[in-house]
């Protein structure tokens, strides 16, 4: 890889450097033929060490002189300046990273830089696999532009973007974004640049899952959240008390949603950044539009000696500190509640672990899942170990 990114490096440098280099080789030829022409008595040789200053004429003129003035300079300036200047700077990583990706064939391109891309781009990179990824945020991927890592920063709407992509040379697509109007237009785009590629899309609404499922698009449509269900159904079966759900994003509403229509169920959704859910709001769930950071937050709306089940659902990294605090709380004044904690971090689990927390992922269950419905060659297939 590093060997490939110095080549491809190199040559964007000699890109940049062309119009010099035309000129240096159009003063030397203009060179060659003068002496060529006031020299008829000696060789070529001879012509050609005089064009490059290592021998002068006898009689040198005027012109012979200046010449053999500028030709070092232009040499030190344009040769030797490329090669000690440009050579030994680094060159645009975000440039490189994209000409990296625009070399790649039969790989696997991830669409969105999230939580479930950041696990197939491990995979491939465990694997050995060929990727590349499209994200509009440059400094989302910084560190993985550095590492030299094939990345088109840009939106992937654009059919340029795609096309940078190699989409048509692609083995297989995932779009991980979370609007939806991006998914459709990629999807649609990538279908027309590649009729075969099998395209597995991230989205949550039903209806939009069913047009990406029927021709022409023929993509694999699927909703972390619908499948994460799968667990928060096994932990709320047939549970009694009040439940408190905490976050913004439609697998908080789901789990909200879904423990209201148990019977004998009443649930507290905190959501900070929306006043309504994707679902059909019932007497028995409350929407409180605030941020619970607090055991005093929960207070303000909750009986918390009704509470029998607590999940907190924030996906900010920024927020981790919040989570641990409230879990700690809970733990100790509450002990009688289980708590259900959303992690995307491996190593953050044991540290919630410690007050009797159960940890879950959505992006590490829909990983699992994916791998059970791409074909054996896909780079995120399970392999046998």
């Amino acid at each position: 890889m590093k060997l490939v990114t110095f080549f491809i490096e190199f040559r964007l440098k000699i890109k940049q450097y062309k119009i010099a280099f035309i000129f240096l080789f159009l003063f030397w030829f203009g060179g060659f033929l003068f002496f060529l022409t006031t020299e008829p008595n000696q060789n070529v040789w001879v012509i050609f060490l005089y064009s490059l200053t290592v021998r002068s004429p006898m009689d040198a003129g005027d012109f012979a002189n200046l010449y053999s003035l500028l030709w070092p300079i232009l040499l030190e300036v344009i040769v030797f300046g490329f090669i000690i200047g440009e050579l030994l700077e680094k060159y645009n990583p975000i440039i490189t990273s994209r000409v990296l990706a625009s070399h790649k064939k039969n790989h696997t391109v991830i669409i969105g830089y999230h939580h479930l891309s950041k696990r197939i781009i491990e995979s491939c990179l465990k694997c050995k696999r060929s990727f590349c990824l499209i994200e509009d945020d440059e400094e989302a991927v910084e560190d993985l532009i550095n590492a030299g890592q094939p990345i088109v920063v840009g939106d992937a709407t654009e059919t340029t973007n795609l096309t940078l992509a190699n989409i048509k040379q692609a083995k297989e697509v995932f779009i991980n974004v979370g609007d939806v109007r991006v998914a459709i237009i990629c999807t649609e785009k990538i279908r027309k640049m590649n009729p075969e590629v099998p395209i597995y899309v991230r989205v949550f609404e039903d209806h939009v899952q069913e047009y990406l499922r029927q021709p022409p698009l023929n993509a694999f449509p699927f909703s972390t959240s619908k499948w994460t269900m799968e667990d928060i159904d096994k932990w709320t079966k047939d549970k009694m008390g009040v439940a408190i759900v905490i976050g913004r994003d439609s697998l908080t509403h789901r789990i909200a949603y879904h423990i209201s229509t148990q019977p004998d169920r009443e649930v507290f959704l905190f959501d900070d950044e929306h006043d309504g859910i994707e679902f059909e709001v019932n007497e028995r769930l409350h929407i409180i539009n605030e941020f619970a950071r607090f055991l005093s937050d929960l207070r303000a709306h909750v009986n918390m000696e009704h509470v029998s089940q607590v999940f907190i659902c924030w996906k900010r990294d920024s927020e981790f500190d919040e989570l641990l605090y409230l879990t700690a709380k809970i733990h100790l004044r509450y002990p009688f509640i289980r708590v259900f904690v959303r992690v995307f971090d491996e190593e953050l689990v044991e540290l919630v672990k410690k007050y009797n927390a159960k940890t879950f992922s959505s992006s590490t269950r829909a990983f699992k899942m994916l791998q059970k419905e791409v074909p054996p060659d896909s780079a995120i297939c399970l392999r046998n170990k």
